[in-house]
């Protein structure tokens, strides 16, 4: 069997990793599940239609930029999604401010 036929039948893709990233990332920035108490039937039916995704960033104020980020992962069209390279870009512009002590450019500019 030739490389990367099998991998053509799986119901996974990269669009599916960019969405899964974004629902980690907004539960780490938000420190809480984008989807709960609610049904499952309920949250098939939201994030299916791409309804679910604007409830739950109406909701939150986590600040434009990581709104945007948010959005562009969870973009209902699959084509809209970003790479993972154009997200690496997206989150590195995001103002520094938003990042924490614990980030690693703390330990360096403690160097300087």
């Amino acid at each position: 069997m030739a490389p990367g036929k099998d991998e053509d039948k799986l119901p996974f893709s990269k669009a599916a990793d960019i969405y899964a990233f974004g629902t980690v990332w907004y539960e780490l920035q938000a420190r809480e599940w984008p989807f709960k108490n609610q049904p499952a039937e309920a949250l098939i039916w939201q994030i299916g239609s791409g309804e679910g995704v604007k409830q739950v960033l109406a909701t939150v104020s986590l600040g434009k930029e990581v709104n945007e980020i948010l959005s562009a992962c969870w973009s209902f069209d699959l084509s809209e999604r970003p790479s993972f390279t154009v997200l690496m870009d997206m989150l590195e512009k995001l103002p520094k401010l938003n990042r924490r002590l614990s980030h690693p450019g703390h330990f360096w500019k403690s160097a300087e």
